[in-house]
């Protein structure tokens, strides 16, 4: 798991580097999450590697888009 979370690294600091557009960082990031399905990574690390691809400040609204990935809609905070 190790090698391959380097080897994402090792991509995206080298992507960051060369300014790489916001899609390249999605293809990545699908690569990303079809390896922790595959359980070639585990989540922290995911979490981890999304964080370094920066997304959130490409992409308005990045949080709720993602949350509709996830769940085909925005689920609404339960308030308590």
């Amino acid at each position: 798991m190790d090698n391959l979370f380097d080897s994402f690294k090792q991509r995206i600091m080298q992507g960051l580097k060369n300014r790489i557009p916001v899609e390249s960082k999605l293809i990545i990031l699908g690569e990303i999450i079809y390896a922790v399905e595959r359980r070639d990574l585990i989540p922290k690390q995911a979490r981890e590697l999304e964080e370094l691809l920066d997304i959130q400040n490409a992409v308005e609204d990045y949080a709720a888009i993602r949350e509709k990935a996830i769940f085909g809609e925005l689920i609404e905070e339960i308030q308590v």
